[in-house]
């Protein structure tokens, strides 16, 4: 679960962020740098795999499930 939602719903109600996420126990930075949308690198491998993963996929007219796909890669 992601407490992020409530951070921001306590910012956008005049609450403080800083209070907030010293009582979830969430860093300010990782806080908004979600908040900026700034994919971390986890994010962009995935996405990145994520596309290779379909091309195989697609390449065997849909007939490759994980360990044949797997194999590909």
């Amino acid at each position: 679960m992601t407490v992020h939602p409530f951070i921001e719903a306590e910012k956008t109600a005049g609450h403080n962020v800083k209070r907030a996420c010293e009582l979830l126990q969430v860093s300010r930075t990782a806080y908004y740098a979600r908040r900026n949308g700034v994919p971390g690198p986890r994010k962009v491998r995935d996405a990145e795999l994520t596309e290779k993963i379909t091309i195989v996929h697609q390449r065997s007219r849909g007939t490759y499930g994980a360990p044949r796909v797997h194999a590909v890669l």
